[in-house]
């Protein structure tokens, strides 16, 4: 079995490149097996945090047993307790998930899910791709236990932040103030102020989450990097010779992925018409608000995207 691992942050495009190659012939892809949606992730989320930060040498029961699962293709057990606590978690309100992780009071039915959820299954495969939008801090220890072909996505923050904005991350203020502490123990950079703007907060995170995986690339010279920009013009050939990089075998279904979502769409849909996207952020942000994002990124001791001019 060839694993590959796919890292980015949230809405740097990991969803979309993931679904393509997760097409290719012989091809499982696992989306987010620490995400949000996953019963088993809320559980290690509530020990661990949103971002866990892992090192290689680092043990931890359910964090194991998490990536285990996934790496070994990552499926649903399909059985009524798997099927009944998936029900418990997908009913169960967000604010109630939200409120657990940050303030640790959990209701009964999480309490629940916690107790009964179990890891992702194993299915027999000639490639397991998994992708994670939460490994900025923890991608050696994945790689160090695992040791898959990584694939680093990157994307050009202002269209990140302009995605977290249109979505509304970060609007409760708890939900970002979890990487401060490490901001300051990393990097030396303070967070900013309490009353500082949604969107320099926003900016501030994307910058921290940014350098984690920049860390790691920096002593990883075998990670393949792509730009999500980059695979936004002449996607169809972009994508076949990215597959073939990473030595997987383009097929029908992966160019009928392509196909399907070059065309309209939004929120949290993975449909987008490509060719508009690397400067659609230009159509939302005025000079006030791209000096706040660019301020905010030049206070980090390293490019927040190398080669990008905001």
């Amino acid at each position: 079995m060839t694993r590959l691992f796919v890292v980015g942050i949230p809405r740097s495009g990991t969803t979309w490149i993931g679904e393509v190659l997760g097409a290719t012939a012989g091809t499982r892809f696992v989306k987010e097996p620490d995400g949000d949606h996953e019963p088993f992730a809320y559980a290690v989320r509530r020990e661990l945090g949103s971002y866990p930060v892992v090192t290689p040498g680092d043990r931890d029961e359910r964090w194991e047993r998490l990536w285990d699962g996934a790496f070994a293709g990552g499926v649903h057990a399909g059985n009524p307790r798997d099927r009944f606590v998936r029900w418990l978690y997908r009913t169960s309100p967000v604010d109630d998930r939200w409120k657990s992780w940050l303030e640790g009071d959990e209701t009964p039915r999480l309490r629940a899910v916690r107790t009964l959820a179990r890891p992702l299954a194993a299915a027999a495969s000639a490639n397991v791709l998994v992708k994670s939008v939460r490994a900025s801090f923890c991608a050696d220890w994945v790689v160090a236990r695992y040791a898959p072909r990584v694939l680093h996505v990157k994307r050009h923050p202002m269209n990140i932040l302009s995605s977290w904005s249109k979505l509304g991350y970060g609007t409760d203020a708890r939900q970002l103030r979890g990487l401060d502490d490490l901001a300051r123990d990393r990097w030396g950079v303070e967070p900013p102020p309490s009353d500082a703007s949604l969107l320099r907060r926003q900016a501030f995170v994307i910058g921290v989450l940014l350098g984690g995986l920049a860390d790691s690339a920096a002593h990883h010279d075998d990670w393949t990097t792509v730009e999500h920009e980059y695979l936004c013009v002449d996607t169809d050939t972009r994508f076949r010779a990215l597959a073939t990089d990473l030595g997987l075998t383009w097929s029908e279904a992966s160019a009928a992925r392509v196909s399907s979502s070059n065309r309209e769409g939004s929120g949290y849909q993975t449909r987008r018409v490509a060719s508009t996207l690397p400067e659609r952020w230009r159509e939302q942000f005025d000079a006030d608000a791209i000096a706040q994002a660019r301020d905010e990124w030049a206070r980090f001791p390293f490019d927040i995207f190398p080669g990008t001019v905001v």
